[in-house]
This record gives structure tokens, C-alpha cells and sequence, in this order.
């Protein structure tokens, strides 16, 4: 029967139909996506400790929204914007101050945001880890010692990369 239809559509049709069919229903449905967008910090969470994000839905729609390209550019835009405070004049209300660490990882920050501007898949953990250091203004981005931040970055490149 699979031979048929393969006859019938011809090599290239079917593979364009087989992959339009299967993009529609490996998509997280809408109650997914609603519920990774409302519970994204602990889904980044269960991500970064190594959850599979096949156990649901939710973490499938958080590891899917992590990866897209347009997510990526985001958290990509998010680094090179620490980095640029870091650098700027000193504003009141910064988060980053003068003696961030995100200077002293100036380089680490560079490579983390072309990677993730990339073409190469990304692993969702790593991209989670990078978000999280982003949005955690008490956490090693923004406090604390440089090795940290440069532990944790290094950290979030290995699991971007699996």
C-alpha cells in the first residue's frame, strides 16, 4: 500500500507530504504551549536538571519554544545586551554593575551569542541555563565571581551542544 502511494506522489511529493503531516502532529497543541508559557521557569528547571521533555507536554512545548529561531535570536540578543550595559556608561537603575562578571566573560558571552544565531541544532537544557543566568538578577551573571559565570556558561555550551 506505502509503496503505492509512494508511486503515486512520486519520491520528492511524498517526502514533502510525510514531512508536512508529521511537523502538524509533532506540534504541542495549544493547552501545551499555554501551560510552558505560564509555568516556563520551572519547565526551564526540569530542563537544565536533565528532564526528558518527552515525559510532556508541557516540557515539550518549553523545549520546542527554546529552540526556535526566533527564541534563540532572543536569548542572543539578551547576551549581547548584558554585555553591552557591562560596557556602557554606569545607569541608575542597571542591573549590571561596573565589576560584573559578564565583562571579565566578555568572550564566552560573544561565542554563546553567535552559536545561538547559529544554524546548528541547540539542546533545549543548555538554552534554558542561558535564559535562566539572563532573568536571575541575583545570580552569577549579574553577582558574584567571574569563575562561577564562567563555570556556568561553559556549562550551559556543553549541553546546547548534547
Amino acid at each position: 500500500m506505502l509503496s503505492q502511494d509512494v508511486a503515486a506522489l512520486g519520491g520528492e511529493g511524498f517526502l514533502v507530504h510525510y514531512e508536512r503531516a508529521m511537523g502538524r502532529s509533532l506540534r504541542p497543541g495549544v493547552l501545551a504551549r499555554v501551560a510552558a508559557r505560564l509555568h516556563a521557569g520551572s519547565l526551564d528547571r526540569e530542563l537544565i536538571a536533565g528532564a526528558d521533555p518527552s515525559r510532556s507536554a508541557a516540557l515539550a512545548a518549553r523545549a520546542s519554544k527554546l529552540t526556535s529561531r526566533r527564541t534563540r535570536a532572543l536569548i542572543a540578543d539578551g547576551l549581547e545586551r548584558s554585555l553591552q550595559d557591562a560596557q556602557g556608561a554606569r545607569r541608575r537603575f542597571s542591573a549590571v554593575s561596573a565589576k560584573s562578571p559578564v565583562l571579565a566573560c566578555a568572550k564566552e558571552v560573544g561565542e554563546l551569542a553567535e552559536l545561538l544565531r547559529g544554524r546548528e541544532p541547540l539542546y533545549a537544557p543548555g538554552i534554558a541555563l542561558i535564559s535562566e543566568l539572563l532573568s536571575d538578577g541575583s545570580g552569577p551573571a549579574y553577582r558574584g565571581r567571574p569563575q562561577t559565570l564562567a563555570r556556568r556558561l561553559d556549562e550551559a555550551r556543553t549541553a546546547m551542544r548534547g
